[in-house]
């Protein structure tokens, strides 16, 4: 009895794992090609960690001899042996040494509890409880099932209330008291309604306190439980097992990588509530999109942690109801099995025969019928057996005649997606089978990346309350970069006063460094902030200040290093500190060298000119305040920068410089000493209507590219222009439009450019005229002709994403897009980051 995969139209086998199955024993045949903390003691941000030295799951005893008994399951299984033969899969042992697994080659298994949320909500506590049933079986198998571990899928509870977490937490008092180990992970139905990430009482009865001090409890992300790990052993067999909550946000995600780093010698079980779907897909759709909460789904699941270890072989959920087990071949060509295991929609029947339950699956006696799985794990024969059983079995209440049977496929057996449920029967092979595992101590585990960058969206902010907008980002060479934001979550200067914050990401949306504050004194008003990034790391934030609450504005700056340390203190920008000075833009070198822009009325005329300052790495004055324009005729608003390689720099920005109320876009060139490198220039060719706030960046050779909104139409409907030029100046390309639907509003526009000049556009928008704006992005060569269609960057669609920046890393692969976002429609606004692979 042997399986590997369920094959359907939705079911996939990579083709590299092909060899891999043939050499584990032929598995792939018949399937379908396709798409190819430290251990110990408590970390500085409060997570215990630590790792058991013994064997956690304590010694069964004596095998009493493994035989069939009563209470195991009446399905036609072959009996439980206790003895394996001869080596199979785990290699060859030593004749005199013996074999490898030394006195621990005897199977063993771990028992997985898939949804029980029925047996929570819509069952009573007591000798017929099913959840109750399933721990009795669990004790009085533990020895002759030689049972390691148990681990339960999700949704614990249907409802998230005290009376069902109540009976879950006698429940799993049962194993407590008998010292059974096991772990617990938060499904969707462990969450209030409507879905809130705090609104659970999962840690109440689950959290970290319930488990500190036993031997197999390894420790938890952040002040929770919803993300944890485990750790037990079976003589030289090492494991860990990794919970992850529903729809793990990025930061668990980080830190379930830093938990598999810091145990680079077992082998890794990998659990999540959602992950995969009908027909072996990745299940898109946790958390599901009416949640509108950030988090990832299954596929997020896979690329930004499962297939980056060497030594992750298991991935465990529930969720869908179905049977599913997929394998795939992580970066390192290392064989990870993927299993859905869930039978919650089951309904009990008392017909006389399994014919009569017609309408026995989702109907309101619906809870599970008590099936459940268990792993066994053949050591010397390198094979891991899937058993699936009922605790029902034999009671004539819920099977007819006592006998175990699925209900659900003949209630929809086949949907246009190919298997919707599982067969009726049993022992069919998609309850039943088995694969191949090398059980014998992996080699330290290798992590591989292949150099992707890509995440799903996250949340950028570390406090969520009050708002927060405006966001910047500044990035380096391989992919390091650094978001700053307006915040108003501190209550200490009062609701409605900004303050600057910033923090800093490793390629790949981990965290580099915790939320900072960027500006020292937090009375009055820090706004619009702007941010550059030197190539080792160190960044320089400029921003408009009131502290004073006069009304009147300065522009500061401040240094800090790449760790998120100050560099330089907070300094005053601006020479002149008569009138407003604001909007300021930054733009560092390379070598640390910066230059800051700013809008100024230094006379109080009411007419706005931009002015700028050179500065050393370490905040000094490398030039003095010097005008970008030099006439100042009418009004110039809005200024942006762009970093040269030799430091030199360029300046753009609205003018209006004729006074008629109507703006352009110019242009000018400096070298690194402020001196002009090429003269002012219009980049906008064609001058009806309004052109206004522009963007630019720069590529390796000096070359540069201008975005700007433009209503050179008049008609109040703005669309988003690009134009391209060369280090001197001279056009490299024609204006071009860059949103495909000229339709409602195009706003807010940022560029990023690569060394080779490739570059990628990004503005919020509204092309269906409905007053919801989203993040939309579009990719293009040195050129100007489309590299990558037009998208969406946003994964939420709900509610209002504005005010976009973005970095595209200098080889002009990984890009990140920032944005503001009132996805759940509240009126308060987070600042939310993803990440894409736009290499070939």
């Amino acid at each position: 009895m042997r399986r590997c995969t369920r094959h359907g139209p939705d079911a996939w086998v990579p083709v590299a794992v092909a060899a891999i199955l043939a050499l584990a024993g032929g598995c792939a045949e018949g399937a379908a090609a396709g798409e190819a903390g430290p251990e110990g003691g408590t970390d500085a941000e409060g997570r215990h960690d630590a790792d058991a030295g013994t064997d956690a799951g304590g010694d069964p005893g004596p095998d009493p001899g493994l035989d069939a008994e009563a209470g195991d399951p009446g399905i036609d299984l072959p009996p439980f042996d206790g003895a394996d033969g001869e080596e199979d899969g785990g290699g060859e042992a030593d004749a005199d040494a013996g074999p490898w697994c030394g006195d621990f080659c005897d199977p063993f298994s771990i028992v997985l509890l898939p949804d029980t949320q029925y047996y929570t909500s819509k069952q009573s506590w007591g000798p017929d409880n099913t959840y109750r049933k399933q721990m009795q079986w669990i004790l009085d198998h533990r020895t002759s099932h030689n049972i390691r571990f148990v681990v339960h899928l999700g949704d614990i509870t249907n409802n998230n209330t005290v009376d069902q977490w109540e009976i879950a937490d006698r429940a799993h008092r049962m194993l407590d008291d008998a010292g059974v180990p096991y772990s617990v992970v938060p499904g969707n139905h462990d969450y209030l309604s409507p879905f809130s990430r705090s609104g659970t009482r999962f840690n109440d009865y689950f959290g970290p306190t319930r488990f500190a001090g036993r031997p197999w409890y390894g420790g938890h992300y952040g002040g929770g439980n919803e993300s944890n790990y485990a750790l037990f052993e079976v003589g030289p067999m090492r494991f860990l097992v990794l919970n992850l909550e529903y729809g793990p946000r990025k930061d668990p995600l980080c830190w379930a990588e830093e938990v598999i780093a810091a145990h680079p010698d077992r082998q890794v079980i990998v659990v999540s509530h959602c992950v995969l779907t009908h027909g072996g897909a990745y299940d898109h759709n946790c958390p599901n999109v009416d949640y509108l909460v950030p988090g990832g789904h299954g596929e997020t699941i896979w690329d930004e942690l499962v297939a980056r270890h060497s030594n992750v072989f298991l991935v465990l959920c529930g969720h869908v109801g179905d049977s599913e087990l997929v394998p795939r071949a992580g970066n390192g060509m290392n064989l990870v099995h993927q299993m859905l295991v869930d039978y919650q929609f089951e309904a009990a029947c008392t017909a006389a025969a399994p014919a009569s339950c017609t309408a026995h699956c989702q109907d309101g006696t619906y809870t599970g019928n008590g099936w459940m799985r268990e792993l066994v794990f053949h050591p010397l024969e390198g094979r891991i057996e899937a058993r699936t059983f009922t605790v029902e079995d034999g009671n004539a209440a819920v099977f007819p005649g006592g006998r175990p049977w699925f209900f659900c496929s003949p209630a929809d057996p086949v949907g246009p997606e190919g298997h919707r449920w599982y067969p009726s029967d049993p022992s069919d092979t998609v309850h039943q089978f088995s694969f191949d595992h090398d059980l014998r101590p992996p080699a330290t585990d290798v992590r591989t990346d292949l150099g992707l960058r890509a995440f799903t969206d996250r949340t950028v902010n570390a406090v969520g309350t009050g708002d927060q907008f405006a966001p910047r980002i500044a990035g380096r060479a391989g992919g390091d970069f650094v978001v700053v934001w307006e915040d108003d979550s501190s209550p200490a200067d009062g609701a409605g006063n900004y303050d600057l914050m910033a923090r800093g990401f490793a390629a790949g949306g981990c965290q580099r460094f915790a939320q900072i504050e960027v500006n020292p004194t937090t009375a009055g008003q820090q706004r619009a902030p702007a941010a550059g990034m030197a190539a080792d790391g160190s960044f320089v934030v400029a921003w408009e200040d009131d502290n004073d609450g006069n009304g009147v504005y300065q522009v500061y700056a401040r240094g800090f290093r790449d760790d998120g340390r100050e560099r330089f203190a907070v300094r005053t920008v601006n020479s002149v500190a008569a009138g407003q000075q604001r909007h300021p833009a930054v733009a560092v070198a390379p070598d640390g060298r910066f230059v800051v822009a700013w809008e100024d009325d230094q006379d109080n005329d009411g007419d706005l000119q931009v002015w700028m300052r050179g500065f050393e790495a370490d905040g000094s004055e490398r030039f003095a305040d010097r005008s970008a324009h030099d006439d100042d005729a009418g009004n110039r608003r809005r200024p942006a920068l762009a970093a040269l390689p030799d430091g030199g720099f360029v300046v753009v920005w609205e003018d209006d410089g004729d006074g008629n109320g109507y703006y352009q876009i110019h242009a000018r060139g400096f070298g690194p000493d402020g001196a002009e490198r090429f003269a002012r220039l219009t980049v906008n060719s064609v001058a009806d209507g309004q052109q206004d706030r522009p963007a630019v960046a720069a590529d390796a050779a000096g070359g540069f590219v201008v975005l700007w909104q433009d209503d050179q139409e008049n008609d109040g409907n703005y669309q988003i222009y690009a134009r391209g030029f060369e280090a001197d100046g001279r056009p490299r390309f024609a204006d071009l439009r860059v949103n495909g639907d000229a339709g409602g509003q195009h706003l807010a526009p940022a560029v990023s450019v690569a060394d080779s000049g490739a570059f990628v556009a990004v503005w919020q928008d509204d092309s269906d005229g409905n007053g919801s704006y989203q993040i939309r992005a579009r990719a293009f060569t040195a050129a100007g002709s489309e590299r990558r269609a037009e998208w969406t960057a946003n994964r939420f669609a709900d509610g209002q994403q504005r005010a976009p920046d973005a970095f595209l890393e200098r080889s002009g692969g990984p890009l990140v897009v920032v944005w503001e976002d009132d996805m759940d429609g509240n009126g308060a606004y987070q600042i939310l980051a993803g990440g894409l692979d736009l290499s070939p």
